[in-house]
C-alpha cells in the first residue's frame, strides 16, 4: 500500500521545468559556425528601453552573403509592402528609407543603406527608431548604442564585408544585357 502511495505521488507531482536560458547581454553577437562549410553566421541585438522591440544586426551566410539590420516589433506586424522606417543616431538627422515588411517584423539589407546604418549605430549611444507599420501607425523605439563598434564590426566581417564599406558586388549573369 505505501508503494502504491509513494508512485501515485510521484505521478502527481510535476516534472521541474528545464532551467530558464540566461539572458543574453545587449549587442552580445550570437556566432554559429555551419559543420559542412566552416562559414560563420550570426547576429546581435538589443531590447528598446521601452520593450517596444529588438533591433537586430544580422549577417546571413548564402551564396550571396547578406547583412541585414531588422526591427523586431514586441507585437508582431502583418506582411506589407515596403514602408517607412528611420533610424536617428544620438540626435542627428534621421536617416531614413523604406524596408520590407515580411510579416513579424521589418528589415533592410540594401547594402549601401546597411553600411550607412552600421556604421551610424556602432558609433551610437541613444538610437531611434521609427516605424511606419501596415496600419499607418507610428512605432517608435529607443535603444542604447552598442559599448564599442566590435559587436556591429563582428557580425557584419563574419559575411565578408568590410566594417564602414559597401561590398562590391559581382555582376548578376542573369542580369545582362545584350
Amino acid at each position: 500500500m505505501i508503494l502504491f502511495l509513494t508512485m501515485a505521488l510521484q505521478a502527481a507531482v510535476p516534472p521541474a521545468a528545464a532551467p530558464a536560458a540566461a539572458p543574453v547581454a545587449p549587442w552580445t553577437p550570437r556566432m554559429k559556425t555551419d559543420a559542412a562549410t566552416g562559414l560563420q553566421s550570426g547576429s546581435v541585438s538589443a531590447p528598446s528601453v521601452e520593450g517596444r522591440g529588438r533591433l537586430v544586426v544580422r549577417c546571413d551566410r548564402r551564396s550571396d552573403n547578406v547583412v541585414s539590420i531588422q526591427f523586431i516589433p514586441a507585437m508582431p506586424f502583418a506582411a506589407a509592402t515596403p514602408r517607412p522606417v528611420s533610424i536617428q543616431v544620438d540626435g542627428a538627422p534621421p536617416l531614413g528609407a523604406n524596408w520590407d515588411f515580411p510579416g513579424s517584423g521589418t528589415y533592410v539589407a540594401d547594402d549601401q543603406i546597411v553600411t550607412t546604418l552600421t556604421t551610424a549605430i556602432a558609433h551610437g549611444k541613444q538610437i531611434k527608431v521609427r516605424v511606419i507599420d501596415p496600419m499607418n501607425n507610428v512605432v517608435d523605439a529607443t535603444f542604447a548604442g552598442p559599448p564599442s563598434e566590435a559587436p556591429i564590426k563582428q557580425v557584419v566581417e563574419a559575411c565578408g564585408y568590410t566594417f564602414g564599406q559597401v561590398p562590391v558586388r559581382a555582376p548578376d549573369p542573369a542580369k545582362k544585357t545584350k
